[in-house]
């Protein structure tokens, strides 16, 4: 039980890290920190693939992910630069945001997964085990987070589309 809850609060507090870090990559290691306790929590369940999956997914590739997002909204700013303007375009998204996981909230309640009403299978952590369940009933949970990713990724190349500037010529080049 010791072991849980000192895995319990790293996690939390990595979570906490990732909320409150005022810079984007101390963000992310604080995710990379979460994310290695839940891997450890899942060895401590027996769940030796997950806890793999778990580090090798999630802390090496959707990592790499975050932080070339990270990159691709601080590239071409300079320091001190004004934000552009979005107009309505902030009030949509968040109005949006909070529909979808009212949605998805829905969605969990009246749809459980097969885990939640069955309790955790005898093949839980096992190769076998997380094929049925992220295949069988349960894809439609998959298929969400994907979804989610995307329109994320989507997002941020909106947001940090080059910004139009007027037309300056350059001394010693001629407009044609």
């Amino acid at each position: 039980m010791i072991p849980f809850i000192i895995l319990a609060v790293i996690a939390i507090a990595g979570a906490l890290g990732v909320i409150l870090g005022r810079q984007p990559v101390h963000s992310a290691l604080a995710l990379v920190g979460n994310i290695l306790a839940l891997a450890v929590l899942y060895l401590l369940l027996s769940a030796e693939f997950l806890a793999v999956a778990q580090v090798i997914v999630y802390a090496g590739a959707i990592m790499v992910l975050f932080l070339f997002v990270v990159t691709l909204l601080t590239a071409g700013k300079e320091e001190g630069e004004p934000p552009e303007e979005l107009g309505g375009q902030r009030w949509w998204a968040g109005i949006f945001a909070v529909g979808v996981g009212v949605v998805l909230a829905i969605l969990a309640v009246t749809h459980p997964g097969s885990a939640v009403n069955t309790g955790i299978p005898s093949n839980f952590g096992t190769i076998d085990g997380l094929g049925h369940l992220l295949w069988g009933s349960d894809f439609l949970y998959l298929m969400a987070v994907a979804i989610m990713l995307l329109t994320a990724a989507v997002g941020v190349l909106v947001l940090n589309r080059p910004m139009k500037k007027s037309r300056v010529s350059r001394p010693g080049r001629e407009e044609a």
